[in-house]
Order: C-alpha cells, then structure tokens, then sequence
C-alpha cells in the first residue's frame, strides 16, 4: 500500500499511522495494537504485548483460534509479543476487510480467555505505548522505554566517539569481498544467479569495514560499493576459469589468461555477457540491499522516542 493508503486505513480502524517507520497503532478495548505492512503485498501483520497466567495452555489456544479463522494466516509468539498475520485479499478493499475481521476476532478471543495486557520488554502488567528504539519498535510501558533508551543513549555516544579508520576499514571490507565473493562464486558454479549471494556479499563487505575501521559511513558506502563491483566480475572471470579448466584440464592461471584474452580480443561469445549480466543484475539487487540496510541503520542510530 502508499502511505496515503495505509494513513487511511489507520483512520478507517480508529488507530492513528506514523509514517516514519510507516506503522499503524492504536488502543481497543485495553489491548494496544501494532500493524505493519509485510514485504508481501497486502499482506500484514498485528501485533500485541499479551500474557496469562496459564502461557502454556494460552499458547496452544492462540494456535488453535489462528488455525480456525478464516482470515489469520499465522502466529508467532516471542516472549510478551504475539504476532498475527493476517490473510491478504484479491482486492485492497478485501484486504482491508480481512484485517477489521481479524482485529474483531483477535479482541473477542483475548477478552474471553482472559488476556491482560503486559510490556512487551519485561512482561509486567500494565498499560503500554509503542516506542522506536534505533530502528526498531517495542510495545513496552514508560519505565523500560527509559532504561532502554539510557542505554542507548551510552552506546550511541561510545560509537560517536570511535574515529573512523577508512585504511583499516577498506581491509575489513577487502577480506569480507573475499568471505562473500567465495560464496558468490559456490552459488555460479551450481549453474544460478541470486540476489542471496549478492545480499551474502555485501554484508560481509560492509561488516568487514564497520568492524576494523569502527564506523560505517558513506564514505565507507562507496569504498564498499567499489569492492563489491569489482568482486562480481572476478566472481564471473573465476567462473568461467574454472570451467575451462574442467572442461580442458588446463591449469588455473592459463584458463583465467584464456579467459581475459579472448575477451579483450573481442571473440567471447554472447552467453558470456548475458551470464555476466544476470550476475550483475542480481547480485547487484542483493549487494546493494545490504548497503541500503546499513545506511538506514546508521541514519536511526541513536533514536530514542515515544510514537503511541
């Protein structure tokens, strides 16, 4: 859904929508409500910080009203949170019926079998708010946001205060292109292409850098993007190399020289750029996800706030 789509929908269930982290909450009832929109289309998910005395038997409750309905897909419990999925719909105006019907069938089962709102961080009993967390949010009371937050606040200042090596990080992420580029190349050499192993790749690469040279910023981005473009084409050289070496039992350095020359000769044919291109294209996916991840972590690094 846009953002306007999942505002209004927020409107339309009486929760209220924060479009930073693009979330839907609100309270019905005593119980508060978390629904986020999943990489699924139409998909979404609605989450509580719920608790019995009886969690056993709770649980297994909770699995079987889930199995039951017609419009939850699945559960997860994780300590204090339970998280429902529910069905998507043909439609955005089915989908948006299905999560009412859910909500409605989600609030009547905890009100009957007794489940009282608990904090999602320490489990004690009590009314909650939805509180950010670096980039992450919690369904907690105002007590653990406060100690959580403290925390934070002093990992935060430790990290600012580190100086960024980029001599030693562009190693880090040397050694990390190495680490993902094997992967990369374990994956082509099974005859695929896949946005996992550039994913594999550029979290090693950006790990790599953030490890030994403290920070990672967007100097450390580029560094890291210039690394993983040149380990996608060795990945595709190195592939080809050991081909021709399995198919002519040539030793490794005169295939990979075989290889160069007869593409700088202008004489590799078509299925060579085509495979190159496919690695690129996806594995370029997969890479440059992970480098948008840790910019985005860095950019919520610190962030301590109350939404709801």
């Amino acid at each position: 859904m846009k953002d306007f789509e999942r505002h209004q929908l927020a409107t339309e269930l009486g929760f209220q929508y924060d479009p930073e982290t693009s979330s839907i909450y609100g309270e019905n009832s005593g119980y508060f409500f978390l629904l986020r929109e999943t990489d699924t289309k139409n998909v979404f998910t609605i989450a509580l910080s719920v608790s019995r005395d009886d969690a056993e038997e709770a649980a297994a409750q909770l699995h079987q009203m889930v199995k039951d309905s017609s419009v939850l897909k699945s559960i997860s419990l994780n300590q204090y949170v339970t998280t429902f999925t529910a069905k998507a719909g043909m439609t955005k105006a089915k989908t948006i019926e299905n999560i009412r019907q859910a909500l409605t069938e989600i609030l009547q089962f905890l009100q009957t079998n007794g489940f009282y709102t608990v904090c999602g961080y320490s489990g004690e009993k009590g009314p909650v708010g939805l509180y950010q967390i670096d980039d992450s949010l919690f369904l907690m009371n105002e007590e653990c946001f406060k100690e959580l937050s403290t925390q934070l606040k002093i990992e935060t200042d430790s990290y600012n205060s580190q100086k960024e090596n980029v001599l030693i990080g562009t190693v880090g992420a040397f050694i990390g292109a190495i680490i993902g580029g094997a992967v990369a190349l374990f994956i082509a050499r099974m005859g695929y292409v896949s946005y996992i192993a550039g994913l594999v790749l550029g979290v090693c690469v950006v790990k790599g850098y953030e490890i030994l040279g403290k920070k990672f910023s967007k100097k450390g981005a580029v560094i890291s993007t210039v690394l993983m473009l040149l380990t996608i084409v060795l990945v595709h050289q190195f592939d080809y190399t050991l081909h021709l070496m399995s198919e002519y039992e040539l030793s490794f350095a005169d295939s990979f020289d075989a290889v160069n020359a007869t593409v700088l000769n202008g004489d590799a044919p078509q299925e060579y750029f085509i495979n190159f291109l496919l690695l690129a294209v996806f594995t370029g996916i997969g890479a440059w996800g992970a480098i948008s991840s840790a910019l985005s972590t860095q950019k919520s690094r610190g962030i301590a706030r109350k939404i709801g």
